[in-house]
């Protein structure tokens, strides 16, 4: 493997016991690749611990589109940020609830603030952002992981 560093890593053996079942769950081929994953979201990590990084993203937002007045408040929180967001998709779930996904690029803070406004306002059922740093091309998610 040209390019590559071999490393030795040791683990107490029910620690490795539960990464073995949690890896093969997920689909790895190997405990290499599943730590370099693990890495990667270290790296990650703090990057979007700094409000001031550059990145682009996406915030999927799920939410009750009868819910008085919540139309016009999402569309005034996107106009408001007009310079952060490029385009957005509105999709009908069914007959109460849509989704919305808002492609944004700008500084990470603004982009959690503009999330939180969203994710806030009442009859916003989910709401999460999603992100990648265009220095280093990593994926950040912000809320929670269901992997």
């Amino acid at each position: 493997m040209e390019g590559v560093t071999r490393i030795g890593v040791s683990l107490e053996p029910d620690l490795l016991t539960e990464f073995d079942k949690i890896i093969a769950k997920k689909g790895y081929v190997s405990r290499s690749e599943a730590i370099r994953d693990l890495v990667r979201d270290s790296l990650a990590e703090n990057e979007w611990k700094n409000d001031k990084e550059y990145m682009c993203g996406v915030i999927t937002m799920i939410y009750d589109h009868d819910t008085t007045g919540l139309s016009e408040k999402i569309t005034e929180i996107q106009h408001n940020s007009i310079e952060d967001i490029r385009t957005t998709i509105h999709m009908h779930l069914d007959h109460d609830r849509c989704m919305e996904i808002i492609a944004l690029e700008g500084e990470l803070g603004k982009l959690k603030q503009i999330t939180n406004d969203l994710g806030s306002l009442k009859g916003v059922l989910r709401c999460k952002l999603t992100m990648a740093s265009k220095a280093t091309a990593h994926l950040h998610y912000i809320g929670v992981r269901n992997d």
